[in-house]
């Protein structure tokens, strides 16, 4: 498994009221109130500033799609939105309080992100100050730079804001750096000059030598010097504490240096961002330039980072890169094209929701939060189209192109199992009651089996050129499907006997299926744009969607009793009541093209948007319905108990739990109860829970608050 490094999208907004809000089953939304996510793989995020975590992470603003962004050195990514809209995160620092701190340039703010992705905001005093160099103080407090109000402002870690005027009107104050003297050094683009702060906000100035050289970048070197950058003098400047100025001309013209970092080489290293290269210059004042494997990468910010590399973002390219001290320059790609989330949607037994990107070649998370994590499937161009959560504690979905069925745990690894049968193009994928997992296959006509180890078995449907779609458990201890082109629903027992029942409308289209409240199965008709409803004993009954040609694709029984249902061509959510009553909501997204959909644990209907490249969720009026509690004391020696509750109409097949400790699985603790050990002095401890509805074993989870072990 390769957990792809791309853009991972948080922030929802409602787009009926115009306000935002984090994406969090915290309360109930109102009955067809929308919360859409921002692209899944949109455009460039621009990426602007990098600096080092006190988690061995490295930290970035993405300055075009609002998020801030944390890389691993395996190349673990996760996104965290920014709360205001339209902020432009741009610098980035860490803070002597543990958490990563930014400004943003239109937001007016100042941002603090904990390790776990908990943001806080602090507006400026001063409007349209446009914040953005940020470093750490010594005086233990943040530090930053307000270009358009000509300040250099403070903030403690409560909150508390300082700012101090710089002397030169107009000097357009950029990056900022702590001293080896103990004061703060920042560049002034317009001003061209070297300013110094001291933490009492007493400043002096020293004038650049080259005229309008543009200071940009500037950081401590280990001689005991700031270094920095000057983008049109295309030099990199040295200034001492006493303020003695030395330049050092770039070999190679109209480079424009933009960041500049001490390097674990005892070096400065810097981004050329029109050179396209990164460059490292000795404390002799020797220069050495590494040209970039993307062409225009436009390389801006740049930092130490774990592994002693070098860490630099490529605005232009999209990507973050690492060079080693020997110049190796490795790329983690942030791709700018759509991953057609279509119909694949599910709900984990993490308390996650789950979806598969078709043409971008991955399985995505959404965590409860809201953050979005994607995995890449080892096969190319396997093209996922369906996913269901497995009886293993698992997901499992299906490779179209691949002729594949793939396995994905809850920590991102992947297996994936060969379809005997050539062609078999498996679509659909579902729980069955046997404990196995049932798919379509809409090529090889046949409906497939798949144990938890991996054993396949297939079954030939009776009607040729059927082309099975859809599939799901139903309330009689069988498996149901739809016959796109046979139009036809069938119904196959656990040991392969298939019974079929034809549609009353010609040329149908029937393509998901899915158990209703009632006691029987509900459909939908594409072209003939109905929803359908077929008893146990195979009666069938049809209703007309309101809106012509709106499409039906995918339906799903919702924890307010009554079916929701993707409408792709007229862009709308439909809900169908047991009596066939039908309302529509129209998805915010214009042309989104709504088509998988899923309940989700916080009692909303989730649905994918395939050519916006979103997912979304749409009210029922439902709060969160499974949730996780420990109670007993958190002492070595005593039992804490993991309590799960309920609160949806679904019944409840089974219920699994895994302990964790500081965030990590504890071998074995699989039960309801656990007795705390003395490895676990210090720690944290939760747990998670899975619950598995019947009939169509649908599965939620929660994640108890963790308690502190004393």
């Amino acid at each position: 498994m390769k957990l792809r490094t791309v853009l991972v999208l948080v922030l929802a907004g409602s787009m009926w009221q115009g306000s935002l809000v984090l994406a969090s089953p915290a309360s109930a939304a109102p009955v067809g109130e929308f919360t859409t996510f921002a692209p899944v793989l949109g455009g460039s995020s621009d990426p602007e500033s990098i600096a080092a975590g006190p988690d061995g992470a490295m930290w970035f603003t993405e300055y075009a799609n609002n998020k801030i962004g944390r890389l691993t050195p395996n190349g673990e990514l996760t996104h965290y939105p920014v709360p205001t809209a339209g902020s432009l995160p741009f610098g980035i620092a860490a803070g002597p309080d543990g958490a990563m701190w930014f400004t943003e340039w239109t937001g007016n703010k100042i941002g603090r992100i904990t390790m776990g992705g908990v943001v806080t905001e602090f507006a400026l005093r001063t409007n349209g100050a446009t914040p953005t160099g940020i470093t750490a103080g010594p005086d233990g407090a943040m530090w930053f730079a307000e270009k358009a109000s000509n300040k250099i402002g403070r903030i403690t870690m409560d909150g508390v804001m300082t700012e101090y005027a710089v002397p030169t009107p107009g000097a357009n104050p950029e990056s900022i750096a702590a001293g080896p003297d103990g004061a703060l050094w920042f560049t002034e683009r317009t001003g061209n000059k070297i300013g110094r702060i001291t933490t009492a906000g007493v400043v002096t100035e020293y004038d650049v030598a080259t005229a309008d050289s543009a200071p940009g970048g500037i950081a401590a070197g280990p001689d005991g010097a700031m270094w920095f950058t000057e983008r049109t003098g295309n030099k990199i400047g040295r200034i001492t504490t006493a303020g003695v100025v030395t330049e050092y001309p770039l070999p190679k013209a109209a480079a424009d240096p933009e960041g500049i970092t001490a390097g674990p080489d005892g070096a400065m290293w810097f981004t050329e961002a029109s050179g396209n290269r990164i460059g490292r210059i000795t404390m002799a004042g020797q220069i050495s330039q590494f040209p970039l494997p993307l062409s225009n990468a436009g390389p801006k910010g740049i930092s130490a980072g774990p592994g002693g590399d070098v860490w630099f973002t490529q605005v232009a390219g999209n990507a973050i890169g690492r060079i080693t001290s020997s110049g190796v320059i490795t790329n983690t790609a942030l791709p700018g094209a759509g991953v057609n989330p279509t119909s694949g949607l599910a709900s984990g037994p993490d308390g996650a929701m789950w979806f598969v990107g078709r043409t971008g070649n991955i399985i995505i998370r959404v965590s409860a939060t809201g953050a979005i994590k994607e995995f890449e499937i080892p096969t190319v161009d396997a093209e996922p189209l369906g996913i269901a959560a497995g009886p293993d504690g698992a997901m499992w979905f299906t490779e179209w192109a691949a002729n594949k069925i793939g396995r994905i745990t809850i920590d991102g690894v992947i297996t994936e199992f060969s379809i005997s049968s050539d062609v078999a193009s498996p679509a659909f994928i579902a729980p069955g009651p046997d404990g196995a997992m049932w798919f379509t296959e809409w090529t090889g006509n046949k409906i497939g089996r798949i144990t938890m180890d991996g054993v396949i078995t297939e079954f030939a449907l009776p009607t040729n050129g059927a082309v099975p779609s859809g599939i799901t458990a139903g309330p009689d201890g069988a498996m149901w499907f739809t016959e796109r082109f046979g139009n036809k629903i069938g119904r196959i027992t656990m040991d392969g006997v298939i019974t079929e029942f034809a549609l009353p409308t010609p040329g149908a289209v029937v393509l998901r299926i899915a158990p209703g409240p009632d006691g029987a199965m509900w459909f939908t008709e594409t072209s003939s744009n109905r929803i359908g409803r077929i008893t146990i004993d195979g009666v069938i009954t049809e209703f007309p969607a309101l809106t012509a040609g709106s499409s039906p694709r995918s339906i799903q029984w919702g924890p307010d009793g009554a079916m929701w249902f993707t409408e792709a061509n007229s862009n709308r959510i439909g809900r169908i009541t047991m009596d066939g009553v039908v309302t529509e909501f129209t998805v915010p997204t214009p042309s989104s093209v709504p088509f998988g959909i899923a309940a989700g644990v916080n009692g909303s209907i989730w649905f994918t948007e395939a050519d916006a490249s979103r997912i979304a969720y749409i009210g029922t009026g439902r709060d969160t319905l499974v949730t996780a509690a420990i109670t007993g004391r958190a002492a070595v020696g005593s039992t804490l108990k993991c309590n799960r509750l309920n609160d949806s109409d679904w019944t409840v097949a089974s219920t699994s739990r895994v302990w964790l400790r500081n965030g990590k699985v504890i071998s074995g603790a699989t039960g309801r109860s656990y007795t705390v050990r003395s490895k676990d002095s210090g720690k944290n401890i939760s747990c998670r829970v899975a619950v598995t509805f019947k009939p169509a074993f649908n599965q939620m989870g929660a994640r108890a608050k963790a308690v502190k072990v004393q």
